[in-house]
This record gives C-alpha cells, structure tokens and sequence, in this order.
C-alpha cells in the first residue's frame, strides 16, 4: 500500500503583475500534477487559486479560530448567502434566530416555496444562530450548527466549540469569513468557485474611500460599458467576477413556475456546474442541454416552465455560432428570454441587444480588461422588473464590483476598441497558419472559410475575435507535450483569455480533467485541444513560436 504523499508546493510566475489573473505553466506535466493534486501553486485564476493576500487573511483566520478551513467571501452578506443557499435544498429543515440569515431565507423561500422547512430548533436538522455577547447560547449537540459572529469576538471557550461554520465580519477588510469546523462542509470553497463570490485581492490592500467618490466612478463605468453594448447604464451591474453576473442572470430568472432553463451549445465547466447543481438542490426539473440541431431541437425543448435561454456567443473553447435571431424569435414567441454571455465575441464584434437578447454577461476579467492585471463581471438588461429584482439582490448580498476593481477596469479599457481591432487581425492570420500547417487536424475559428460557422460570423460578427482552438494531427500526450514545453515567447503559458498578451492552454486538461471519456465525447472535446487566445503582439513573432513547437511534436 503506497502511502499518501502530500502535494509539494510549487512556484508559478503570475501574468498580469502582483494582483496578476493567470500564471505560467513551463510545462505540461505541471498541469498535470496540479490537476491530480501532486502540486500547489502560488499563482493562478483567482477563483481557483486563491492569492497569496488572501491566502494570509484566511490563514489567520483559520488559526486564530482553529478551524480546519477559512473561506474569504466578496462581503459578509455574501457569505451569509452562500451559506444559506448551500444547505437551501430539497428536505432540509433549518432554525433561524433573527437577522440576515432570517431575509435570505424569506428571500429563497419566495422564489422556491416548500424547499425547506422552517421549523423550532429542537425540531431543526440546522440551526443559524447569531452570537450573543460572543456565545452562542442556542447550539444543540449533534446537529449542524451554524453561527454568526458580526460585530462581536468570539469568546474563548468557544473556540473549540462543535460549530460546524462559522460565519464572521471582518470589517477591516470589509469581508466575509467563513470558518470551516467539519470537513465534509468543505465543498463550500467549490460553491464559492462555481458563483464567483471570491474577494478581490485588491480589496484586501484598499483604503477606505469615499462614498461619493465610489459611486461617481461606478457610474462613468457603467456607462462606458452600456454605450460599448447599445445598452442602458441605469440597467448595467457590476460584480465581483464573471461567473457571479452569471449566476445572477440564471437565478433571477428562475422560479417556482418558471424552474427550468434551455442551455445551448457548449458553454463554459462553471456555467455548466450551476446550470446542472444549482436546479437540482432546489429540486427543480434538470436542465435542457441541446449541443446538436439545435435549432430544430429547441422549439421541441421549450415548456411552459422555461424559466430563459442562456448562450455563449461564439461558446469557449469550440468557438461555434448558432443563428441567434431564431433562437430569440422562438424564446420570444412563447414569452421566454436569453441570456447571451458575450465575453469572446465583445462588443467590438457583436452587440447582443441590437438582435433584441434579453441579458448580456461579460467576465470583464477578459477582452473589456485586456490586461490580466484585473478581475470581474457585468450584467446589462433591458427588462424594468428583472433589473429590479436584481437590484434588490445584489444589495441584499451585497455584490458589487471593488472600487479599485474599477478604477483598473476603467483605465484599461480605454484601449479596448485599438486593442481589439489588432486581435481580430491577428487572429484570423494565426488561424490560417495553424489550417494549413501539417501538424495540425483541425483548427476551430470563425473566420477561416472551411469553418462551420463562417457564414454565421458574417451574418453576427465585426471579426472572429481573439479566441481559437485547435487540435495536433497526432492528439496523444507525448505529441501534446512536446508542442506545449517547446513554445517560446511572446507566447505565454497560462490560463485566461482576452489579454494583449498571447495566451495558450491545454483547455480540456485544466477544465474538465476529471471528465469520463464519454462526457467528453458529449462536450465534442478532445482530450489534447489547444486553446490560443491571441494578443495584438508581432503576428509574425506568434507564428514562429507557434511554428517551432509544432516541427517538434511533429
């Protein structure tokens, strides 16, 4: 019997500088290791690797209460929601003292009646409970105890308590901490993940600004971005990442009447997780996923229960179009919206709202940034009531994007409209080198002609945007291994996409390594794709390296 060998840590240069998104993988192996838990890294996408100022404060936190694990949440209400909503599920009966934990509840059980049961605390399987003076004075021995601690400091004799969590304010950092004490509550750091609660690292370096001054420029972004998508600023939400403007969109369109949403084409592994966990624990029919015909099979789909449509335009990381105008006149005809996630396309390239879609997400994270040095999401809508039931959530959970998040946005994305222009240019040369080198067995880009959705992309689209994908005519790990370890600069080894930078992964290996060989097949992934998202560097320099890589895996 081997015996258990604990993950060596593993330094990884960040990209994007110290509040960086991505980091270098030299190798391929290194992402293997780290996806079978052989390495951690220092560095990485913040949703998934957490940054080493946050790391420190949930260190802290997790000694200073002996707790087996600390999650560091965008805002305390935040957590207290993500908490609440993870045990929000079919048959759970829980106890609730007062406070927040009280209006979340009030919140879900409007949306999803009948979900749970709230009931006393001696009949509860849960108990929320608020501290008193430090103390929780309502805990029950053996059952799950969750406490919350805001203003108040936990007393001693507690601190080997049998909570189970444990959530506190922090309010120098004006966070959320949730304090693991049972192991099996850990997958709470993967609910984290999946709805993109994270805290900025930025945050954690903030000093305390003015109201005013956070409002005025929240407003001038908002209104940058709603102009870029032919969208009302008054209707625009800013969020601490990408996948919390898309959770957002999926649960404000959800209800006990409308509970089940249509998802098309292939989308990304997080959208994906919440389209097929989230349903489910509210005990709501499954989602519809249609990746084929899908035209043909969406009018069949669509049910009186459709709750909405969510699309990726063009999807990551197959980068396939669907004729949008039909799937907005057949959603629109039986009174169903879409949600369009529109981070690969940008509004440089497509403007949702003009084939009338009725949300648009974007990870800001991406082309609107373009710089990996920032991180967060944006919802736009035209709907009056759906915006305001949005607007009541996000204050109710407090989600909002960090003032520094958006003074960096909002510099960078000056540039966006120059900086795309060049990508568009770029990419579309680097995809006809990749159709035509040896090397290669396919090459997935909307702007080659021999692609699928050529046409489609001249019927939607300014350009084919940055991102592609491609596939090496021997698809093995020893070919795949020398393509990757042998690139060179300018090209950069990382996750991400939509930087200046050029980035390549090994899409499918970093995402869904995890995966049977059957869900891939579903997905039409290849073990082995390469995904490119091309920066606006010497297209020439991106070819050589591309160039040198494939002579040696060929």
């Amino acid at each position: 019997m081997s015996k258990f060998k604990f993950p060596e840590k593993r330094n990884v240069k960040s990209i994007g500088g110290f509040h960086g998104v991505s980091a270098i993988f030299p190798k391929l192996q290194d992402i293997i290791d780290y996806e079978e838990n052989n390495i951690y890294i220092n560095r990485g996408y913040p949703r998934f690797v957490t940054h080493p100022l946050i790391k420190v404060l949930e260190s802290e936190n997790k000694t200073n209460f002996n707790a087996v694990g600390a999650i560091a949440c965008h805002s305390y209400q935040s957590a207290i929601f993500l908490v609440i909503d993870f045990f929000f599920r079919k048959g759970n009966k829980i106890y609730f003292d007062e406070g927040l934990p009280i209006e979340f509840y009030n919140y879900l059980n409007k949306k999803f009646p009948g979900v749970i049961t709230k009931v006393s605390d001696s009949e509860a399987d849960i108990l929320v409970i608020s501290s008193q003076n430090g103390t929780f004075p309502s805990y029950v021995t053996g059952k799950i105890n969750i406490g919350l601690l805001g203003t108040d400091k936990l007393d001693n004799s507690y601190k080997s308590s049998e909570l189970n969590l444990l959530i506190r304010h922090d309010q120098k950092n004006n966070t959320g901490i949730i304090l693991i004490f049972s192991i099996r509550n850990a997958m709470l750091t993967i609910f984290r993940r999946h709805i993109g609660f994270n805290i900025s690292s930025r945050k954690i370096c903030s000093k305390e600004i003015l109201i005013e001054r956070k409002l005025r420029h929240e407003v001038n972004l908002k209104r940058s971005i709603a102009n870029l998508e032919h969208g009302d600023p008054n209707n625009c939400f800013l969020f601490p990442s990408g996948m919390t403007a898309i959770f957002v969109s999926i649960f404000s369109l959800l209800s006990i009447k409308k509970n089940q949403f249509i998802a098309l084409g292939s989308l990304y592994v997080d959208t994906i997780r919440i389209l097929e966990k989230w349903p489910k624990k509210y005990g709501l029919p499954e989602t519809i996923f249609i990746r084929e015909s899908i035209i043909e099979n969406l009018e069949d789909s669509i049910g009186e229960n459709t709750a909405g449509i969510i699309v990726e335009f063009p999807s990551n990381p197959l980068i396939q179009l669907i004729d949008l105008e039909k799937v907005v006149k057949i959603a629109h005809s039986k009174g169903v919206k879409v949600i369009v996630d529109n981070t690969i396309a940008t509004p440089y390239n497509f403007n949702p709202f003009d084939f009338d879609v009725d949300l648009i997400v974007h990870s800001t994270t991406k082309f609107l940034s373009g710089k990996n040095n920032h991180i967060g999401g944006v919802l736009l809508l035209k709907d009056h009531k759906i915006s305001k039931k949005i607007d009541n959530f996000t204050k109710l959970a407090n989600l909002d994007m960090d003032f520094n998040e958006i003074r960096i946005l909002t510099r960078n994305i000056r540039n966006f409209k120059d900086r795309m222009k060049k990508i568009n240019e770029n990419s579309a040369i680097v995809a006809k080198f990749l159709e035509n080198h040896k090397a290669i067995k396919k090459v997935y880009h909307p702007s080659l002609k021999s692609d699928p959705n050529h046409d489609l992309m001249h019927k939607y689209l300014k350009g084919g945007s940055g991102l592609l994908s491609f596939i090496l005519r021997e698809s093995t790990k020893k070919k795949a291994e020398r393509f990757y370890d042998n690139l060179h600069s300018p090209i950069l080894k990382g996750p991400s996409l939509g930087s200046e930078k050029t980035l390549l992964s090994p899409y499918v290996i970093m995402a869904h390594y995890e995966d049977s060989k059957e869900e891939l097949e579903n997905l039409g992934f290849d073990f082995y794709l390469m995904r490119l998202s091309v920066g606006i560097e010497k297209v020439d320099n991106i070819i050589k390296s591309l160039d040198h890589a494939l002579n040696f895996s060929n």
